[in-house]
């Protein structure tokens, strides 16, 4: 499974559309106040709004000093961008001056007469326990992970809220939830936790958010004027927008783990589109957002999420259920001929790779603590003869062919091989310790040699996750069938 960049994350998203083309007047010896001018001469005198709009940017970047010139400068790009008729990256740099240059009243009087008021919300379209699940794939159809949405209300002492948030998994895994209200869907807190990229916390308090990143010791307090949404809310968000073709808004989001970051996000609606997936086909509203990616969501009283297109990986609807807390997963597909089932809120994702081929059932635990769980099923006829003929056989050619070479330091342990029964059949399992960037891991390894199918059940975690893991995934062998 490739590496995927989750949707809406760092900073460097927020206005990169900018342009940045060469221009006349870019002279080493200007002063921030001489480039001012001329910016100001190519806007209203000669009507070069692009040229006018590099030097701004040139002006913001280089104006430190004087934040009273860097602040007009900002103003300006603003509203060129309003006379390019690029509406969202207008608001966008319109209250990124009110963010970054807070002493600069006048102005930022100025920029919030170009802002659209509070976000207008609609009703909660999603039911108590709503998954959705997506199929992550590149623009060739390549699967590469899986997401699933999630919406969970609970009881606070008599208040509702809502749990929203996402589980996702490429070659890296990732979980978010986002308390919210159930009354205004205002954040009260987040955790975000991308295996690549750490974890990061954030409290929201009227006027400010709290966010504390993993290995820091004190959270960082980001001020704010106004409600700002947690990046982990936003695709629910976009469910609650009233959507129409021609539509336009800004979405102020806030990345705890892009350390604070606020990110002014513009929402355009610029038609509606006939999308199918596995799932079926929906009447969608198409909805771009000014970080340069597209969802779909869509036009029925359910608001779905049924696909959406970032930073090159798309997904794709491919289930709609509900489900009840601490109820079991469980899977089945009678043309693989097996069946399983996890543990509440696991996330089962089967990754076909086509007759004659290995097909991986993935299954991402719901902390995201492991690095990789599935089962591997491989036709026994594409094995070769002698690893065929026994678990222990099947056991030591893939230790000898794949575990060792992969996998730094790999040791089996002493006591590391176990017997197992499989649907009925004998299995045998190793336990083996190995480093992963200077880290201590385990893996474990259960095989069993079936007469269409071989088995490989397949668990790799940080040592000091594998005996919570292990319990967790013997359950999910346990309950292993085949159904022809």
């Amino acid at each position: 499974m490739k590496t995927i960049t989750p949707a809406l994350l760092h900073a460097a998203l927020a206005a990169a559309l900018l342009s940045s083309q060469p221009f006349e007047a870019r002279a080493q010896s200007s002063s921030p106040s001489e480039l001012l001018e001329k910016g100001i001469y190519a806007e209203e005198t000669k009507g070069d709004i692009d040229v006018a709009m590099t030097i701004y940017q040139q002006l913001i970047g280089e104006a430190k000093a004087n934040l009273s010139l860097a602040a007009q400068a900002q103003f300006r790009l603003a509203q060129c961008l309003l006379k390019k008729k690029r509406e969202p990256e207008a608001v966008a740099a319109f209250q990124k001056l009110i963010h970054d240059f807070p002493e600069e009243k006048e102005l930022i009087a100025k920029a919030r007469e170009y802002i659209p008021g509070d976000l207008v919300l609609g009703p909660i379209p999603w039911v108590d326990g709503e998954r959705l699940t997506l199929a992550l794939t590149l623009p060739t159809g390549l699967d590469i992970g899986a997401l699933e949405l999630r919406a969970d209300l609970v009881d606070r002492g008599g208040q509702k809220n809502w749990l929203v948030g996402r589980r996702m998994a490429g070659s890296g895994q990732m979980l978010s939830v986002v308390e919210t209200s159930a009354a205004d869907f205002h954040p009260i807190a987040s955790y975000w936790r991308i295996s690549i990229l750490g974890t990061a916390t954030a409290n929201f308090k009227p006027g400010e958010v709290d966010v504390l990143r993993e290995g820091e010791t004190d959270a960082k307090t980001v001020r704010v004027d106004k409600v700002v949404y947690d990046n982990e809310q936003v695709m629910h968000m976009l469910r609650l927008l009233p959507l129409e073709v021609g539509y336009k808004t800004t979405i102020p989001v806030i990345t705890s783990l892009g350390g604070g970051t606020v990110i002014p996000i513009g929402v355009e609606v610029p038609k509606k589109v006939m999308v199918e997936t596995p799932a079926g086909k929906f009447d969608c509203f198409e909805v771009a957002l000014s970080i340069a990616q597209t969802f779909w969501i869509s036009d029925d009283e359910h608001r779905y999420l049924v696909k959406f297109d970032a930073g090159g990986a798309l997904a794709h609807l491919t289930s709609i259920t509900q489900r009840k807390a601490g109820e079991p997963v469980s899977f089945r597909d009678d043309n693989l001929g097996v069946m399983l089932t996890a543990p509440a809120d696991w996330v089962i994702h089967p990754q076909l790779k086509g007759e004659g081929k290995q097909t991986i059932i993935h299954l991402l635990d719901p902390s995201a603590d492991a690095d990789h769980i599935a089962l591997h099923l491989r036709p026994t006829e594409s094995i070769e003869t002698a690893a065929r003929q026994s678990p222990r056989a099947l056991a030591d050619m893939d230790l000898r062919d794949n575990l060792t070479k992969t996998l730094k330091d790999l040791k089996v342990r002493a006591d590391g091989w176990k017997n197992y029964n499989v649907a009925g059949r004998p299995g045998v399992a190793l336990i083996a310790d190995y480093t992963e960037g200077g880290k201590p891991k385990v893996v474990f390894s259960l095989y069993a040699v079936g007469p269409k199918n071989c088995e490989n059940f397949l668990l790799s975690c940080p040592a000091e996750m594998f005996d919570g893991l292990s319990k967790s995934f013997d359950q999910i062998i346990a309950s292993y069938r085949l159904t022809r």
